[in-house]
Formats: structure tokens, C-alpha cells, sequence
């Protein structure tokens, strides 16, 4: 496989502030989305999802190349325990779910023609389009948008939302309380699997085998809201919805809009490979 095109970008324009990683090797492609900070914590001068998302990005690399996803999953836990356990964050990161690094994952293996997305991510192959969205994030940004509505109608302007988003303010318990509903060991209808170093229910995956003729993959993060075949179309399609709905609460509701000086409402990863058929 070949990297046709790549691109990482800080919602805040400032690279150091990123949370989401890409690796790509002989053997595998990966973009990794750490989640966004809420707890306020900082590891050795890093967020949550920063840490969660350089750790697997270390890993990839270290993947055997005909790896399961079970074993994939097991490989990584075990380099983030160990990276708790080194920084004294065990202990912590146990008991509270909400300041547990997570990360969602999209990964595609090259000698088992596969992707596996464990999150909210997505991916284009050829020109079909492949996504994960969580039932718990249509809640908060129904919530988010509701509030908003409100707001407006009580005379706050977009310029005034857009300096404090006070819908965002207002979905931050639902957020924090989110992280509960992570890595139930029985199914429940709010539950979802993200990657924090801790067992999940591995049938929860999405698992897409692509085709033997596929000639084209493209993994995104979700800071872009819809993925398309090129970088460009992406970009395109993104700041379409940041001119004409920069809180996205109502033609693209989100828990989080975009903030006065950020460059977008999310980090945002793009990485497009061309295939060798098969």
C-alpha cells in the first residue's frame, strides 16, 4: 500500500495542542482520536487524549503482521497499562472512567484486507463510505443544540456563543457521565468500546473486510464531518458546514462547536492509501 495523501490538523491551529496521532507501516494504517479533555488532568505536561493516542501510535509499529484484533487489542492495553503504571497513573485512571485516557481507533491490516473501527470513526473505500457513530453522542448534541435554541431565543447571538459556548458548559456533566456507559462488559443500549487500556467486549468492532478488488482507502478522524474519496473534498465539505453552521447545533449537531480563534471544532485526521488489488 501506498500513502497518497495525509494531513493532521489542531482544531486550535497550534500542533502541540493535537489529540489525534496517524501510523502507517508495511503492515498496517491507523488513525488514532484521542478523546477530548474533560477532566482537567495533564500527564507529564499532556492531556488524556494525548497520551492515549501517542501510546498506540508507539505500538502499531510493534504489531505482529498477521495480528487479530483480539490480539491487537491485547497488545495495546498492555503498552497503556504499562505507560500508567510508569507515570503512577493506575490507581487513578481505574477508579474514575471520566479522567481515563480513550481513544477511538481505525486500523486496517494489509495482510487480512481489513478494517476495524473501535469508536466513532469512519473510512472510505473506493467510494463507499463506512461509519461508527454512538448513540450517546446524538444525545448530548440534541441536548447541546435544544439549550442552544434556547439561548437564542432568550437574544444571545452566534458571535456571543461563539466567544462562551454555553451549550457546551451545559452537556459537560453528560460528557463526564458518558465514560460510565464505556466498556460495559454486557450489552446497554448507551454503551460503546473505545480503546483505554481496559477490557472491552471485542464484538462490539466494526469489522469491514474490504473487497479483493478495492484500489482506495481513506480513514478519517470524526473532525471532519463527512469523509470523501480526496483531502480536498474533505476540507471542502468541512468548512461548508463551518461558514453556514460554525456551532453545529443545528444542520451538523455536535456536543462541542467551534470556538472563537480555532481553526475547527475538532482535531481532524485524513489518511488515503491506494491499494494493490488483490
Amino acid at each position: 500500500m501506498e500513502v497518497v495523501e495525509a494531513s493532521i490538523v489542531s482544531k486550535t491551529g497550534d500542533p502541540q495542542t493535537c489529540e489525534d496521532r496517524y501510523c502507517v507501516t508495511e503492515h498496517y494504517a491507523c488513525v488514532i482520536d484521542g478523546a477530548t479533555d474533560v477532566s482537567g488532568n495533564r500527564y507529564n505536561g499532556r492531556t488524556s487524549g494525548q497520551v492515549v493516542a501517542g501510546v498506540i501510535a508507539e505500538t502499531i509499529p510493534l504489531l505482529p503482521a498477521g495480528a487479530d484484533i483480539e490480539e491487537v487489542i491485547g497488545i495495546i492495553n498492555e503498552a497503556l497499562l504499562r505507560y500508567y503504571d510508569a507515570n503512577g497513573m493506575y490507581d487513578a485512571v481505574r477508579e474514575s472512567p471520566y479522567t481515563r485516557p480513550t481513544a477511538a481507533m481505525i486500523l486496517y491490516s494489509r495482510s487480512r484486507h481489513t478494517v476495524w473501527m473501535v469508536g466513532d470513526c469512519q473510512c472510505m473505500i473506493d467510494e463507499e463510505e463506512q461509519t461508527n457513530p454512538k448513540i450517546v453522542d446524538d444525545i448530548i448534541a440534541n441536548t447541546r443544540s435544544l439549550f442552544l435554541e434556547a439561548e437564542m431565543l432568550k437574544g444571545k447571538t452566534i458571535e456571543e456563543l461563539l466567544e462562551r459556548d454555553t451549550g457546551f458548559e451545559a452537556v459537560r456533566p453528560f460528557i463526564q457521565m458518558q465514560y460510565y456507559m464505556q466498556n460495559l462488559p454486557e450489552p446497554h443500549p448507551y454503551g460503546y468500546a473505545a480503546v483505554t487500556g481496559f477490557p472491552f467486549d471485542l464484538g462490539q468492532i466494526k469489522t469491514v473486510q474490504l473487497r479483493p478488488d478495492a484500489c482506495s482507502l481513506a480513514l478519517a478522524s470524526d473532525g471532519y464531518p463527512f469523509i470523501r474519496p480526496t483531502l480536498q473534498q474533505s476540507e471542502d465539505a468541512l468548512q461548508d458546514i463551518l461558514k453556514r453552521d460554525p456551532l453545529c447545533f443545528r444542520e451538523y449537531k455536535l456536543a462541542k462547536g467551534l470556538v472563537k480563534g480555532n481553526a475547527s471544532f475538532d482535531d481532524r485526521t485524513y489518511v488515503r492509501l491506494r491499494l494493490q488489488p488483490r
